[in-house]
């Protein structure tokens, strides 16, 4: 046999490849050996028969905005995150990035507890608070003593390859207080490591009028390769507003190669807000899902985020593209993920696109109805097939129907 696996008869969408009919995808030692029309089934050891008119196979889906060091956090005590499995291979997703779930205090639990169990390719990003989600709280940083760049300089050193990143909150007192000099040392801890900055903006209770001073700052920090996450948030520190429209700094740090980040999750998105944005061109070059063990079981997850995005007008290649190559481009990892190319590690989605009318929730409560839902059908990564799990419903994968 020639081949281990083959992917016959699916409608093979992939829009960084221009890639968009029926096509057969055969894989051979964890890699995609060859993509076309009719590969015949007698050269492979097994055969996926895709069927069904709304049943698409994509580059292997990419979350750039998760929680997943599971087992770091004591339960009742910091946020809970989700096992990477769970939200990755089985949900349709091949690759996470856990968005600073940690800081230099229990890094270690990803190098010798989680990325040797997960199936799932985990991107880790460093949290700039020593202590990060582990501590009762809202905020990762209490005192600005927390962001220890010796520590982090020595954390990045005696991990090679691990962290890939570096995270920071906008929220809390000290945010509040001292937030130029929090963006001023994040940055130059990123800038001497050649880290990308990956910042949360949005902050419950935050003042406004302040809120909005640091995001201007951040952004006129930023440099390329940089990510704004939480886009679509209606919390003080937003980037738009009904009032004033989008501030000038977005566009400019837009131009100077920063990513935009939309991370629904629960506490960040605002439908009002992306509709906005949608209609004044303001689009993200991204989609990520916020996703944690809590809300997990609350519909939250990628194919969710995407599919919330369907509801607002974005295309179907519009939203897997965001999901893949998009994604791959904003973590620096173009070459490898977020393409269906021959030489390529073979990590393939298969997803349904399932009609009806269905009923989503944005952070501050406000209902809002889409006509598609994603859910997945089978994940390859590399070359491994994984079913889909219960999904984050009580009832499976489909939200309610509204």
């Amino acid at each position: 046999m020639a081949y281990d696996l083959l992917i016959r008869g699916g409608h093979v969408l992939d829009p960084g490849q221009n890639l968009d009919g029926q096509l057969d995808i055969a894989i051979s030692d964890g890699k995609i050996a060859a993509i076309g029309p009719d590969i015949p089934t007698s050269e492979a050891s097994r055969t996926i028969q895709v069927k069904g008119a709304n049943r698409y196979v994509v580059p292997g889906l990419i979350d750039i905005h998760t929680h997943v060091a599971y087992g770091a956090q004591t339960p009742g005590v910091g946020m809970s995150c989700v096992n990477p499995d769970v939200c990755g291979v089985q949900s349709g997703v091949t690759t996470v990035l856990d968005c600073g779930s940690v800081g230099v205090a229990n890094i270690g639990v990803f190098r010798f507890h989680i990325l040797p169990r997960t199936r799932t390719r985990v991107v880790v990003f460093l949290n700039v608070g020593s202590f990060a989600h582990t501590m009762p709280g809202a905020s990762d940083i209490n005192r600005l003593e927390e962001i220890d760049a010796r520590a982090i300089g020595g954390c990045v050193q005696a991990n090679p390859g691990l962290i890939q990143g570096l995270k920071l909150r906008m929220v809390g007192p000290v945010v509040a207080e001292q937030g130029e000099e929090v963006i001023r040392r994040c940055a130059e801890i990123a800038r001497e490591h050649k880290l990308p900055l990956m910042v949360h903006i949005g902050n419950t209770g935050g003042d406004p009028v302040r809120m909005k001073e640091l995001t201007r700052q951040l952004l006129n920090t930023f440099q390329e390769g940089d990510i704004l996450t939480h886009l679509c948030t209606p919390r003080p520190g937003a980037v738009t507003d009904p009032a004033n429209g989008t501030l000038q700094e977005v566009d400019e740090a837009r131009a100077r190669g920063v990513v935009l980040d939309p991370a629904l999750g629960m506490g960040n998105f605002g439908i009002d807000v992306a509709r906005r944005q949608a209609d004044m061109g303001l689009h993200p070059d991204t989609v990520s899902s916020d996703v944690t063990l809590g809300g997990r079981s609350r519909g939250v997850g990628l194919l969710d985020s995407m599919s919330k995005f369907l509801s607002i007008g974005y295309s179907l290649p519009a939203v897997v593209r965001m999901a893949s190559c998009g994604a791959a481009r904003a973590i620096g990892m173009q070459d490898e993920l977020g393409a269906l190319a021959v030489g390529r590690t073979a990590d393939v989605s298969i997803v349904d696109v399932v009609s009806g009318k269905w009923k989503f929730v944005d952070t501050m409560q406000v209902q809002f109805t889409g006509d598609k839902m994603l859910t997945p059908v089978q994940t390859i990564r590399a070359g491994e097939m994984f079913s889909p799990d219960w999904g984050p419903y009580q009832w499976g994968w489909l939200p309610e129907e509204a």
